[in-house]
């Protein structure tokens, strides 16, 4: 006596429906690709003798592995976000373009840098970061 089932559902997909639409997605790429403009005009900046950047220099802060800050133009001296904020802001009065270049040790705090890229947008000046390896 055979009581197992006769109608046995199989678990396999159809992949006709796949092949179906990887093809129309080929059919589409390639089209998409004839209409695509190769010849696309990009502004890039001429070669100059004096570039901006010589003429008017941004003021360079950097950042030391034990979170102080020092000045390019004096190396010797460091100084605490509380005792830098006076000079930086004295040096940003006197550069009227507004940039400043901030150079980070590669072990340092980066909360201490990120303080210094808050005091800039805070003061509506250009900070820059620079990698000091």
């Amino acid at each position: 006596m055979n009581l197992g089932r006769r109608n046995k559902v199989k678990a396999e997909g159809g992949m006709s429906s796949m092949t179906d639409l990887v093809f129309l997605l080929l059919i589409f790429f390639i089209i998409l690709s004839t209409k695509v403009e190769h010849n696309v005009p990009v502004d890039l900046p001429q070669n100059s003798d004096l570039s901006p950047a010589q003429t008017n220099p941004p003021v360079v802060l950097g950042v030391s592995e034990n979170s102080t800050y020092f000045f390019e133009d004096d190396l010797s001296a460091s100084y605490s976000f509380e005792e830098m904020m006076p000079i930086l802001e004295q040096k940003m009065g006197e550069h009227p373009e507004k940039t400043l270049k901030i150079s980070a040790d590669k072990v340092a705090n980066y909360e201490a840098v990120f303080q210094v890229i808050a005091l800039a947008k805070q003061r509506e000046w250009k900070p820059a970061l620079a990698y000091k390896p």
